[in-house]
């Protein structure tokens, strides 16, 4: 029986849920994070993301430094994520933690490259050890120093994942103020000519994934996999010989890159190995695109306009700033390699890694009756599970899961306010309680810039340039990942936002518009390395613009027009 407390009790993340009479006077505001909170987050990822990744913000910024923030504090409203920044505005400590962080930033700059490499091989470590738990047979002690370990994992994984997040994206934005004498923005042509042409293990996967695609081509399973619904592709696979070997040779590919989820923040949906189908979407968009994988062609072009942006940039330095323009060019080309790289590394294996470990807990849960379906377990929070795990049969916790669940259901595609303030709107908030801060992930992806709305181009929305280019086309409004299969060659796609999972689609659609994101989202870096037109930041694209209505994005003047009203 539910008792008449329980759901002041209960909450979601205990000390880390929204109240505006506490959180308002302590941070002026707090901003929604779109990019990675929609649809709106379960309670169980959010007590592992909003504990965990404020606490690797708040520990890159103190052993690096950084100028003008201490990181940022986190808080849950509905599934929603908001993010308040600790902004330093004090002159004298800025200038002293200006001295440490270049400091900081010297190692990298001389190898990125061997420091991100330990550190994955430090995250690949812990994720094995993880897998070695057998979930099914260990005891329920077990399974409690199991859950304890997850957790310890993720935080270190936070902490791993904003070091060369804050260091590169650093220098980019570092960079964009030295640019501006020469007229150029981080939405200029050439500005973003500099950072294209680079290769990433996102892509990598995608070519094998390419390859796949040709190979069905090949043996005559195109129309299959094209034309039978997601659930019953593998089965109507396996009713063949060629079905079955083209399956292995899917088989063989997950067994390596297969530890990735589909959505990148939550656990509630599978990751590639435990459920296959979950990787036809690109295969899907492969097919449909037809032809080899041309992202490398692309990528040889895309080159060749770096070098020469670079070289403009470097043309027009003062010859005592060069090496220092060099230096802040090269860091930031990591940006992009590093954005995509960090996610398959980072967010994507080790939320894998931890949803296989949180459903063998629910499986022990739902046995002894204590929830109703594995899949409850997100519903709950740690410290929750751990309360009744090392006895879950004398416990009953379905009024717990079952009302968050129900509740989630409701609100999940529901948007939230995009900010909290004492100030007078979203651009104010921003002026005085973000951009001070100076903290490029959160200016460049989060919350992303704002659009400039310039009333002469007459268009019907604005948006934030992620890639430029001009396209016209029918608009396919896309809002979660299993709407992939809708996506038809030569489309604009629509959507909230995008992660790597969605990258193929690239490849297949001639612009993209996304609600969120900034020009150092997974959404722009990815248009930039396609070389398609690309629109981030609109706030309102996917609540405005309807499935086939034909559009015209002029991205390089970050405007869209609706052609069809």
């Amino acid at each position: 029986m539910e008792t008449q407390n329980s759901s002041k009790i209960w909450d979601n993340i205990p000390g880390f849920d929204y109240d505006e009479s506490i959180d308002l006077p302590e941070l002026s505001s707090w901003f929604w994070d779109g990019t990675h909170s929609m649809p709106l987050l379960t309670p169980m990822f959010s007590w592992f993301w909003i504990r965990h990744c404020p606490h690797g913000s708040m520990y890159a910024a103190e052993i690096l430094s950084t100028p003008r923030n201490k990181g940022f504090a986190m808080r849950d409203y509905k599934g929603g994520t908001y993010i308040g920044m600790h902004i330093i505005r004090d002159e004298k400590e800025i200038e002293e933690r200006t001295v440490k962080f270049k400091r900081a930033m010297l190692p990298w700059i001389e190898d990125f490259d061997g420091i991100w490499k330990g550190q994955r091989e430090e995250l690949l470590g812990l994720y094995e050890k993880l897998k070695a738990v057998d979930v099914d047979k260990a005891s329920n002690m077990e399974l409690v120093h199991h859950l304890w370990d997850m957790i310890s994992t993720n935080r270190r994984m936070w902490e791993i994942h904003f070091q060369g997040m804050t260091v590169s994206y650093t220098a980019f934005m570092l960079l964009e103020d030295l640019v501006k004498p020469f007229g150029l923005t981080s939405e200029s042509v050439e500005f973003q000519n500099m950072f294209r042409g680079f290769d990433n293990m996102v892509f990598q996967v995608d070519k094998k994934l390419a390859g796949l695609a040709k190979d069905a081509r090949a043996m005559g399973l195109a129309d299959i996999i094209l034309n039978t619904p997601t659930g019953e592709t593998i089965g109507k696979l396996q009713q063949t010989e060629s079905g079955k070997q083209w399956l292995k040779s899917l088989h063989d590919v997950l067994e390596v890159d297969g530890w990735r989820m589909v959505r990148m923040m939550d656990f509630n949906e599978p990751y590639w190995l435990e459920e296959p189908s979950t990787v036809l979407s690109p295969i899907k968009a492969f097919i449909k695109k037809g032809g080899d994988f041309d992202l490398d062609e692309v990528r040889n072009r895309l080159t060749m306009e770096r070098e020469k942006a670079i070289k403009s940039v470097l043309e027009k330095a003062a010859p005592e700033r060069k090496s220092q323009f060099n230096a802040l060019i090269n860091l930031a080309g990591k940006a992009g390699s590093y954005s995509e790289e960090h996610d398959l590394f980072c967010e994507l294996a080790c939320h894998a890694v931890t949803r296989r470990g949180l459903l063998g807990i629910g499986r022990r849960l739902a046995a002894a009756g204590t929830i109703d379906s594995p899949d409850d377990v997100f519903f709950l929070n740690p410290d929750e599970v751990e309360r009744v795990l090392g006895a879950p049969e004398f416990h009953k916790i379905q009024y717990i899961a079952g009302r968050r669940r129900k509740s989630w259901e409701e609100v999940r595609l529901q948007g939230v306010p995009a900010v909290f303030t004492v100030r007078t709107g979203l651009q104010e908030a921003v002026g005085m309680d973000l951009i001070p801060s100076a903290d490029p992930i959160i200016i460049k992806i989060v919350v992303g810039e704002l659009p400039r709305v310039r009333h002469e181009l007459k268009a019907d929305i604005y948006g934030v340039c992620g890639s430029p280019g001009v396209a016209e086309g029918p608009a396919r409004v896309i809002m979660s990942y299993e709407e992939l299969d809708l996506v038809q060659k030569g489309e604009i796609l629509v959507c909230p936002g995008t992660n790597p999972a969605w990258s193929p689609v690239f490849g297949l659609v001639a612009a993209v518009v996304s609600d969120r994101g900034g020009t150092l989202s997974h959404t722009a870096i990815v248009a930039r390395e396609y070389g398609i037109p690309t629109l981030v930041n609109t706030f309102t694209a996917t609540a405005t613009i309807k499935t086939g209505q034909r559009i015209r994005v002029d991205a390089t003047e970050a405007a869209l027009y609706i052609l069809d009203k």
